[in-house]
C-alpha cells in the first residue's frame, strides 16, 4: 500500500475584498486545530493588504505553514501568459523577474517565511518564469495545469519539481451534498495509487470562495477587461452562515481522510525531501556514462537509470563535461531559444566536434542554456545532433580523434509531453476571447529538454 501524501493548498489572492480574509482565518484555524501543514500561495498585493489591514492574527498563523508565491497582481492585465507570449525564453525570464520580483520579496517580508513554491494565476502558465524562480531559490511548482504532463505523476521541468498535472487532483465543492461524493473520490484516488511507493493527492481552494458565491476577479477582469481600481466591484456574497457551514464540511472531510492508513498532509518542501534523484550528488562513473550514451545515441529523451533521473539537457551536460575532461556532474541546463535543425547531416572528426564544445554556453538567470546551434567545421549543428554525436563519442571513446562521427538532427522525444493547442482563451475566464499562444506552446516543447520523471 502506498504512502499517500496530501498537498492541501490555497491560492490567497483576493486583495479587493477584505471580507475574504475571514475565510482565510477560518482555514488556518481548521488546519491548526488538526496540526496539519497547509500550503498558502500568496499574491503580492494580497500580502500587502493583510499588512495594511493589521491582520497580525492571520500573519502569525501563516508562520506555521508553508508559503508560496502567486504573482504580484494575479488577474490584472496583462497576466503572465499575455506578457510572456511575445518574448523569448531568456528575455521572458528577465521580464518576469522585473515584473514579479517585488511581489515575491513582499510576500516573504510580510509573512516572515521563505516562499518555497510557486503557482501561476488561474491558467496563466508560461515556461519563461521557471528560470527566474530557480534563481530565486523556489524549488517546486504547485498548481493545476496540463501543458506539460507526465503520466499524472510529479516530474522535473525547468529546474523545478512540478506538482501540477497530477492524476490525484481533486476538490470538495462548496455545495450541499458534496461531502460523501468527495470521500468516494478520495478513496478511489488512494486505490488507484496503491502500487506506487508514494502516491499524491492534491486538494485546493481559494479562501475567498468560502465568503463569496462568485470569484473576485471574474466580476472585474473577465475576457481581458481591465477596469481601474475605482471601478472594481464586489462579487455576490454567500448567504449568512454558509462560510461556517462549508468550513465545517471541509474539516469533516479532512478528518475522514486522516482515518485512512498511510495518509499524511505535507508541504512541497517535504515532497522535495522525499524525491530521491535530486539527492544524488556524486558524479557519474564512466560505465554509467557509457550505458546512458548507448540509450541516448538512438533516441533523444530523458533517462531513468540505476537511481538516476536525467533530462535530455542533463545528458548533454554530462557527456559534454566527460569529453572535455571535466568531472561529469549533473547541472541545470535550459533548452534553446529556437528550434534550429542546422545543416543537412554530415560526418565530422571527433576533434572538430570537441573543439566546438569548448565555446561557452549561453546563460539565462545564471544557469547554462543550450545554444540554438553549434558550429562544427563551418556548419550549423542542432543541440539534438550534438547530443547524439556526444553519445557516440562517449560510447566509442577518444582513442582516435580523427574518427568520423555522424551529425544529424533528431526529434526530442520528451517534447511529446507538451501540449500543442495554442487556443487558450477557453481555459480561463480572465483571458481575452481571442488569446492565442503559439510562442508559449513552442517554447514549452523546447524546454522539454529539462523534463524528467521525479523518483520516490
Amino acid at each position: 500500500m502506498a504512502d499517500i501524501k496530501v498537498l492541501f493548498w490555497f491560492d490567497v489572492e483576493d486583495y479587493i475584498n477584505p471580507e475574504s480574509e475571514e475565510g482565510l482565518l477560518g482555514i488556518l484555524e481548521l488546519l491548526d486545530k488538526r496540526g496539519i501543514t497547509g500550503i498558502f500561495k500568496l499574491v503580492g498585493e494580497k500580502a500587502r493588504a493583510l499588512a495594511r489591514h493589521g491582520r497580525s492574527d492571520i500573519l502569525d498563523r501563516l508562520k506555521r505553514h508553508e508559503i508560496g508565491y502567486h504573482t504580484d497582481w494575479h488577474s490584472v492585465h496583462p497576466v503572465v501568459t499575455e506578457y510572456m507570449e511575445p518574448l523569448g525564453f531568456r528575455e521572458g525570464a528577465e521580464v518576469f523577474e522585473r515584473i514579479e520580483g517585488g511581489g515575491f520579496r513582499d510576500v516573504q517580508r510580510i509573512t516572515g517565511r521563505a516562499a518555497v513554491c510557486y503557482g501561476q494565476p488561474g491558467l496563466a502558465w508560461a515556461p519563461q518564469p521557471y528560470a527566474a524562480l530557480n534563481r530565486w531559490g523556489v524549488r517546486a511548482y504547485l498548481d493545476s495545469h496540463d501543458q506539460i504532463a507526465l503520466e499524472g505523476r510529479p516530474f522535473w521541468y525547468g529546474g523545478l519539481l512540478n506538482l501540477t498535472s497530477l492524476h490525484g487532483i481533486m476538490s470538495l465543492p462548496l455545495e450541499n451534498g458534496a461531502l460523501e461524493p468527495a470521500k468516494r473520490t478520495f478513496d478511489r484516488l488512494c486505490a488507484e495509487q496503491e502500487q506506487e511507493s508514494v502516491g499524491f493527492i492534491s486538494i485546493f481552494y481559494h479562501p475567498t470562495e468560502f465568503v463569496f458565491a462568485e470569484f473576485w476577479d471574474a466580476v472585474n477582469f473577465a475576457k481581458g477587461n481591465n477596469p481601474p481600481a475605482s471601478a472594481w466591484v464586489k462579487p455576490a456574497f454567500r448567504p449568512e452562515g454558509h462560510m461556517r457551514k462549508f468550513l465545517d464540511m471541509v474539516g469533516e472531510f479532512v478528518d475522514y481522510t486522516l482515518t485512512r492508513p498511510g495518509v499524511s498532509y505535507v508541504g512541497t518542501a517535504d515532497v522535495l525531501a522525499l524525491e530521491r534523484s535530486s539527492q544524488t550528488k556524486r558524479s557519474l562513473t564512466e560505465s554509467e556514462l557509457v550505458e546512458l550514451a548507448a540509450r541516448t545515441e538512438h533516441e533523444l529523451n530523458y533517462q531513468v537509470y540505476d537511481g538516476w533521473s536525467l533530462s535530455a539537457a542533463e545528458l548533454f551536460g554530462v557527456f559534454r563535461r566527460h569529453v572535455l575532461g571535466e568531472e561529469p556532474i549533473i547541472e541545470t541546463i535550459y533548452g534553446p531559444e529556437r528550434d534550429d535543425p542546422g545543416d543537412p547531416p554530415f560526418y565530422a572528426r571527433k576533434a572538430a566536434i570537441v573543439d566546438a564544445l569548448r565555446a561557452l554556453l549561453p546563460e539565462v538567470c545564471g544557469f547554462k542554456q543550450l545554444p540554438d546551434a553549434f558550429v562544427v567545421e563551418g556548419k550549423r549543428i542542432s543541440p539534438a545532433a550534438m547530443t547524439g554525436a556526444l553519445a557516440a563519442i562517449v560510447r566509442g571513446g577518444r582513442t582516435n580523434d580523427d574518427d568520423a562521427v555522424l551529425l544529424a538532427d533528431r526529434k526530442l522525444k520528451a517534447a511529446e509531453h507538451a501540449g500543442s493547442d495554442g487556443a487558450w482563451a477557453k481555459h480561463w475566464i480572465i483571458f481575452p476571447d481571442d488569446l492565442q499562444v503559439p510562442n508559449i506552446v513552442a517554447m514549452s516543447k523546447l524546454q522539454a529538454w529539462t523534463l524528467k520523471p521525479a523518483l520516490f
